[in-house]
């Protein structure tokens, strides 16, 4: 008698014959070594009667299946060419047949075998196990139940992804940084929220499309390996992020490959699947060596957080392939242990970053007005009265007697003066060369005052890089006026740039009068100047400046500037 609402567990009692051997008595502690077996029998009677015109469902996970009633066979799944999955089974469902009227005294037969190198030991258990008969919607809901954790977990990562791609959409129209890196980690949330939901069969009770599933189980695993990729590619430099890229290009390759392969009923996608994993995680090693490369190489802090995240990931995946061999552990469980602790890690960064974002915003009015009274103060202290006045007039001497040479110095007067007024209109960092034209500008009108004094040495190795403006300059100018110059016979100023590993350094050396750094200067204007270079040069472009000087001996003083200043090739 049918009964609506009600779902009941149907069980075989009987006996089981693996691969035509021996027939054993088949009990709930049965263990069958499913990855070498291919045709398991079992024949028994069902535990209850099931009336006719009843629904009596079955978990069938990636195996041919044939269920026969009293010598005549009633169910049978398996390769099926005309539905796009070509050599193996239909996927992953749950199927639902209608008894043809049942009863505990009737003879049953259900043979069943795995079709997959990559099967796994759960599958035979989930088909003899939860056999049920009754209401349809119950059977739903016990279904969903029973992946309750997987369908949770896909729903966590359907909201974060919607949080993700938000923030990405507002940082593109703010044009804040990052708006590419919400959207990769958006995406990987995404695919992982469809890995999860492919996992769990329930959603087969209400969608007849169990080879749709197989294929999007397939294709969200390499989907969240392109877009981690292509996220760890936003956090590197140089080499290390093309090679990512050429990495994410290869991946899309090969899953192309593949479902071209379904397509043209050649290849099923879950065949490949083993493919996939070996690959996948030699790209993992590579990622990451390259955030270790530019953690240790370059000190890149975000690549530091990043591999923290990415660390547990990879390790998680190594442990499912592995798994996939030895079967310590049901499938999918560790690569989902690693999916949520990559995105909960990075979850945390990405909350801290927008707080960053956030303070940053609040602060850079606060630093615009700073940096706007520190480029005043610059350009006052370099135009000093005095200096105007003998500037020019060395340069009406030259007149008298060297026209030509009072030309020459007139327009490089004129340079120096435009240069100190356009610091004010520079709030950006501007390049190497111009502040270098700036300096020897100002160089050529003291070595003009003071030709043999003033010494002068350059040695230019690298130049293709940004700095705010007269950072240079002011070093420069307090080594002339008050190191070279006090000093009786005068001396020399070097001035050095070169890029090292981890930096771009540029050196100013005199050897002049030098000065005991614990003891401010009786004017303050050199500390002044040298304090709000520094100041500068940690706002604008996160440099530093370091002073070396000692009495009587000379100056120097070192700017450091990070590599992200270097000039992009055109």
């Amino acid at each position: 008698m049918k009964v609506d609402g009600k779902l009941f567990p149907v069980e075989i009692i009987g006996e089981y014959s693996e691969e035509g051997g021996p027939w054993k008595t088949l009990i709930h502690q049965t263990d069958f070594e499913n990855k070498d077996l291919r045709d398991i029998t079992v024949r028994g009677h069902f535990s209850r009667d099931i009336p006719e015109g009843d629904k009596f469902f079955i978990n069938i996970d990636h195996m041919r299946v044939s269920l026969s009633i009293n010598g005549k066979e009633i169910y049978a799944t398996g390769p099926v060419r005309s539905q796009g999955n070509p050599t193996q089974a239909v996927g992953k469902q749950w199927v639902t047949i209608v008894s043809p009227g049942i009863t505990s005294s009737d003879s049953v037969e259900l043979n069943f075998g795995n079709l997959y190198g990559n099967a796994y030991m759960i599958q035979f258990d989930e088909l003899l196990r939860q056999m049920h008969t009754g209401d349809e919607r119950m059977m739903l809901f016990k279904a969903i139940s029973n992946d309750g954790w997987t369908m949770s977990i896909g729903t966590i990562f359907l909201f974060l992804t919607l949080f993700l791609l938000i923030v990405a959409l507002e940082c593109a129209i703010l044009k804040l940084k990052g708006a590419r890196r919400f959207l990769w980690l958006g995406l990987v949330t995404l695919f992982s929220s469809i890995w999860f939901y492919t996992l769990s069969p329930a959603p087969m009770l209400v969608l007849p499309f169990p080879v749709f599933l197989n294929v999007l189980y397939a294709f969200s695993m390499q989907g969240i390996a392109v877009f981690v990729v292509l996220f760890a590619a936003e956090h590197l430099s140089g080499w290390r992020k093309q090679s990512l890229l050429y990495c994410t290009g290869l991946l899309m390759l090969v899953t192309l490959a593949a479902m071209l392969n379904q397509i043209f009923l050649i290849q099923d996608l879950y065949t490949a699947i083993n493919y996939f994993s070996i690959l996948d995680l030699l790209i993992a090693l590579w990622v990451i060596f390259c955030l270790f490369y530019e953690t240790r190489r370059l000190n890149n802090r975000e690549s530091a957080q990043l591999l923290k995240a990415i660390f547990p990931l990879a390790v998680c995946a190594v442990l499912e392939l592995i798994n996939g061999y030895v079967q310590f552990s049901e499938a999918a469980i560790l690569l989902g242990l690693g999916l949520i602790s990559f995105s909960l890690i990075e979850e945390i960064y990405t909350i801290r970053r927008i707080k960053e974002s956030m303070n940053s915003e609040k602060r850079a009015l606060i630093l615009e007005n700073e940096l706007n009274q520190n480029r005043i103060s610059v350009m006052l202290s370099q135009v000093q009265p005095h200096f105007l006045f003998n500037a020019l007039q060395g340069i009406k001497q030259l007149c008298d007697t060297e026209p030509a040479r009072a030309s020459e110095a007139l327009e490089r007067f004129s340079f120096y003066l435009r240069g100190n007024l356009d610091s004010l209109m520079d709030k950006q960092l501007i390049s190497f060369e111009k502040e270098m034209f700036h300096v020897n500008n100002y160089l050529y009108l003291e070595k003009m005052r003071f030709p043999n004094k003033l010494h002068i040495e350059t040695e230019i190795l690298y130049q293709d890089f940004l700095l705010p403006p007269l950072t240079v300059q002011t070093i420069v100018e307090n080594a002339v006026r008050h190191g070279i110059i006090r000093r009786k016979s005068g001396g020399t100023l070097r001035i050095k740039s070169e890029r090292t590993d981890d930096n771009i350094m540029i050196t100013i050396r005199d050897d002049g009068l030098g000065f005991d750094l614990e003891i401010p200067k009786e004017d303050g204007r050199t500390h002044v100047g040298i304090e709000n270079v520094r100041s500068r040069l940690m706002l604008q472009c996160g440099g530093s400046l370091v002073v070396e000087s000692e009495a009587g001996v000379g100056t120097t003083v070192i700017i450091i500037l990070p590599q992200n200043v270097e000039l992009k090739s055109q």
